[in-house]
């Protein structure tokens, strides 16, 4: 408990820094697939110091990325675009840093060689990089998307980069009103393709956009249906038909897809919640409150979930439990204290911690953050390189990069507080009424008891009920999303209380 409660302290200084102008580490990945591509051979004679482009080819060929690097900088600085080897240069340092564990300058580096569109053969090759990492690591979106693929055409290369051009041209087209042009992109991807279904993925969004969620019910549903080598993108689909399951009332459905989501359970704080609304929706309020139970797991405390205490006031409220349904009120306001007090006296983000923590969860934010934590880890790396050239050359794309990373991300955290403040007033105002909703209920069920015929039958629920052990206060994970609690249903006997209202 302490380390998690360290982890989630050292979390939140590592934000507040980047909100104050300091910077974080992380750790990226190496892509490394791609082989000799030019059409030559590792050169069997020593090559001439004068001639650095082939003294790059020749490392590059042995696997010497940061040396093969430095002469194809070097190259670059003493030659002119027009000679005939500069464009492949431009395109062997790309890779080559790539491979050195830039992910970020070789982006740069490619996405800048693709834009003044050299020969069709360096383009394929840098677009197979760039599509790869544009799946696989953080990226600069801006210059990716928006400047290499929205405005260009790359009818000459293959099917699956020219699927990903036009998905990308056409999610570009269509968030800017363009429907028209949009679809036509879209109508150019091969069908049974990733980009195919992705495509599907986002019209669906567009339909329930369009109040139109049997449409897009049976778009999520053939995806599903498909064999798709990427299991995010398949539980996000999960997620949505989900969320569309339950807004039309199907929660039996609903909780069936959740069931099917792949990703692990310490990874599904949001699933074990809206499950949880879906099985008291279906009147299963002990399965709903065990859900709750697993939801208060250590793993799970960094995420903005204030609708938990008013669903579990609700399910309390459901059997009757009056008392305990308005001491949950009472936690809300305790655990929400510090963070209303703060949004009250109009603090800044940075002297809210406890929104602080879980602002940086939301997906948004968290991608401008891992793209951030991935431009620290780089430059970091920099200081490494012995070539004073090509440390100054990198040096200076991760230093002008991080400056517009931190003013983005701060942006995107300011915006995100901002949200989160409201949604946080409006739950403060839901839980105030819901305190007044339950002592309602409470005089109700009183004249109900007192005043009119009662069953003498009981409560069938009551009969033949397990034995259950009592909570140790211990979590574990492979039973976050299987735990049931207990609960007696009172609203057929008297309480104490009741005398008051007598």
């Amino acid at each position: 408990m302490n380390r998690i409660k360290s982890m989630r302290v050292y979390l939140s200084l590592l934000v507040i820094a980047v909100l104050m102008g300091c910077g974080t580490a992380h750790q990226s990945a190496d892509l490394g697939h791609l082989q000799t591509v030019k059409g030559g051979v590792v050169p069997a004679a020593p090559v001439a110091a004068d001639k650095p482009f082939e003294l790059g080819y020749a490392a590059y060929g042995y696997g010497k990325y940061t040396e093969a690097s430095a002469h194809f900088y070097r190259y670059l600085r003493t030659h002119s675009p027009d000679d005939p080897d500069y464009e492949w240069a431009r395109f062997f340092l790309g890779i080559s840093v790539k491979r050195m564990g830039f992910s970020h300058a070789a982006v740069d580096i490619l996405s800048d060689l693709v834009r003044n569109k050299p020969n069709p053969k360096i383009v394929s090759y840098s677009l197979e990089l760039l599509e790869e990492v544009s799946r696989s690591l953080p990226f600069d979106r801006e210059k990716l998307i928006f400047q290499v693929l929205s405005d260009q055409s790359y009818g000459f290369v293959d099917q699956h980069l020219d699927d990903f051009v036009n998905y990308h041209q056409g999610i570009f087209d269509w968030q800017h009103g363009f429907i028209e042009w949009g679809n036509r992109h879209f109508e150019s991807i091969a069908p049974g393709t990733y980009y195919f279904y992705q495509y599907h993925y986002q019209l669906a969004l567009y339909r329930i956009y369009k109040n139109d969620p049997d449409g897009a019910i049976e778009l999520l549903t053939r995806i599903l249906g498909q064999t798709i080598d990427d299991t995010g993108f398949k539980d996000e689909v999960r997620q949505t038909l989900a969320r569309l399951y339950y807004e039309v009332g199907q929660f039996e459905a609903a909780d069936q897809v959740y069931r099917e989501i792949e990703t692990p359970v310490l990874n599904q704080a949001q699933h074990l919640l809206e499950r949880a609304w879906i099985h008291y929706r279906m009147g299963n309020p002990e399965t709903a409150m065990g859900y709750l139970y697993a939801f208060r797991a250590p793993s799970f405390q960094n995420y903005f979930t204030p609708e938990y205490y008013i669903l579990k006031s609700f399910i309390y409220q459901s059997v009757c439990h009056y008392e305990k349904a308005l001491a949950v009120i009472g936690e809300f306001d305790n655990y929400y204290a510090d963070a209303l007090t703060a949004i009250h006296h109009r603090s800044d983000i940075k002297d809210n911690p406890a929104l602080l923590r879980v602002i940086i969860h939301q997906k948004q934010i968290k991608a401008a953050w891992d793209f951030l934590v991935l431009l620290e880890k780089e430059r970091e790396q920099v200081a490494a390189i012995s070539d004073p050239a090509l440390k100054r050359f990198l040096g200076r794309i991760y230093t002008l990069q991080l400056s517009k990373a931190r003013t983005e991300f701060r942006k995107k955290m300011q915006d995100g507080y901002e949200k989160m403040a409201d949604d946080l007033l409006e739950y403060e105002e839901e839980s105030h009424l819901v305190s007044y909703e339950i002592g309602l209920d409470m005089v109700q069920r009183v004249k109900q008891y007192h005043y009119q015929e009662k069953d003498d039958g009981g409560d069938a629920r009551d009969a033949n009920r397990l034995i259950a052990y009592p909570f140790q206060g211990e979590f574990w994970s492979y039973e976050l999303d299987d735990y049931h609690v207990t609960l007696v249903d009172k609203c057929q006997s008297a309480e104490e209380w009741d005398v008051f209202f007598k």
